[in-house]
């Protein structure tokens, strides 16, 4: 063999070593922060990214996960809540306690302090039993705060009446970013850590159905408190939805529609062709509204392209909006991804009044109400819950976090409490799975209805019809409608 031949072979199996060291680096660095000072290094698995899917960089998933030792929230932070997470980091639990209460008096809407602050207070137990709930930080904030409160509600609750059967819940939270190619990343890692016994999330279909084979393969419950695709649940028995499907959702919009047409009702509908949550319950609302007698406006362009899919250029509000009056539209239906909602807004500008608005959860969020203002008033949805028709809850909410909360934090919540209930029973994965679906199973939850799992894994729940409504103040909210 040559001496270049020889000094090549010596470079290439360096390189290899460097390679197989890094990965291993890798694994032994993410999981010990994952829950720094009470875990073991496990090995990462590999996952496999769909054809023509750029794979995330594996080595920002350490940065999406925290225990209360990363700030995932940089927007809302205090200087005694970044002490408060160097404490944590340094495993100095006392004086983070310290300064995660310091933190919330200064902001008690802040979700991610909350759960930190309940975990930092378990430091001194061997063996809290634990969760993971996984929200879209660094795509829709707002939607990733509703979430957590939910969590954080019902963690701060059991862990101040005694935890479950004398030991406390701690929580970690992830930002998967709705992207199905971090939620497949991040699920082939959670499965490895044996002592995590639940996921709360994730948000939209399209996250929840990359993670759900993965975590259904491992044996790894999956609670979903906001997707309402009912082909999550049906990826297999250990994951299940706190919410009801699509179909039942809209149903008693469908008849309100109906019931209040004074012809033949013609729907125009908007929606975004890349959002696959939306593009569902659509289409279960066109099912429901044809097979009731109503008609679908279509329309068109030149090219023959939707002038209202938000996920298309040839998107054009004012073109689609006119184009609906000509062809006699009795309502106009609003279904943008949760992750985009801007398109949905410029629509009902251009629509001035004109046509009622109806849409589906997606829209119950605050930034509907404040950047649509006038422009959504009297917008109906159908939602999971609502505050006026579940006062308790509602109550509650607002004395802890000084907010009025939405039917997010009440279903994540209700995800929180059916682990919770189910760990009480049996605190291992495999025990959990078998309590959510035994026929007797059900716990109170944010509603005045106590949480109850199908044989689907789907959630029986009777939806409550919303209504975007100017209050005395000036400003708007959603109110319930009979």
């Amino acid at each position: 063999m040559t001496k270049t031949k020889s000094k090549d072979l010596t470079v290439l199996i360096i390189s290899l070593l460097v390679t197989v060291g890094s990965i291993g680096l890798l694994s032994a660095w993410i999981f010990p922060r994952l829950h720094p000072g009470r875990m073991s290094p496990t090995a990462v698995g590999t996952p496999s990214p769909t054809v023509g899917e750029t794979p995330p960089d594996l080595s920002s998933l350490p940065d999406r996960i925290s225990l209360g030792n990363r700030q995932l929230i940089a927007s809302v932070t205090t200087p005694a809540k970044r002490e408060g997470i160097a404490a944590f980091d340094a495993q100095d639990y006392d004086k983070a306690v310290e300064w995660f209460e310091l933190s919330l008096k200064a902001l008690p809407n802040d979700p991610e302090t909350l759960i930190y602050l309940n975990n930092a207070r378990l430091s001194r137990q061997q063996t809290p039993y634990k969760i993971a709930t996984s929200v879209p930080i660094g795509k829709n904030l707002n939607v990733a705060q509703e979430i957590l409160r939910g969590v954080a509600q019902a963690q701060d609750e059991v862990n101040r009446n005694g935890g479950i059967n004398g030991a406390g819940l701690e929580v970690t939270i992830i930002n998967d970013d709705n992207d199905p190619a971090i939620t497949r990343e991040m699920a082939n890692l959670l499965v490895e850590n044996e002592s995590l016994l639940a996921i709360v999330g994730h948000n939209t279909s399209d996250a929840s159905i990359a993670a759900a084979p993965i975590y259904q393969q491992h044996g790894l419950v999956m609670i979903s408190p906001t997707t309402f695709d009912a082909d999550v649940a049906k990826v297999g028995d250990y994951i299940f939805r706190a919410v009801p499907t699509a179909q039942s959702m809209v149903l008693p919009l469908v008849e309100y529609i109906m019931a209040r047409s004074p012809r033949p009702a013609r729907i125009l509908v908007c929606y975004d062709s890349q959002a696959p949550d939306n593009n569902r319950f659509r289409n279960a609302f066109i099912d429901a509204l044809t097979g009731r007698g109503g008609e679908i406006a279509k329309l068109l362009n030149e090219q023959g392209e939707d002038l209202c899919d938000f996920g298309s250029q040839s998107f054009d509000a004012a073109r689609a909006i006119a184009q609906a009056e000509e062809q006699s539209a009795t309502g106009l239906y609003l279904g943008p991804s949760i992750n985009y909602l801007d398109p949905a807004i410029e629509v009902a500008r251009a629509n001035a009044g004109k046509l009622p608005l109806y849409s589906s959860p997606s829209l119950y969020t605050q930034k509907i109400l404040q950047d649509g203002q006038a422009a959504v008033e009297g917008l109906i949805l159908p939602t999971p819950w609502s505050p006026d028709a579940y006062p308790r809850f509602a109550r509650s909410a607002q004395q802890l976090w000084g907010a009025t909360v939405n039917w997010r934090t009440a279903t994540a919540y209700d995800a929180t409490q059916a682990a919770i209930a189910g760990l009480r029973r049996e605190a291992t994965r495999s025990g959990l799975q078998k309590a959510l679906q035994a026929p007797d199973f059900a716990t109170t939850g944010a509603e005045d209805e106590m949480i109850r799992f199908l044989d689907t894994g789907d959630r029986r729940l009777t939806p409550v019809l919303v209504q975007v409504q100017r209050i005395e103040s000036g400003s708007y909210r959603f109110r319930a409608i009979d």
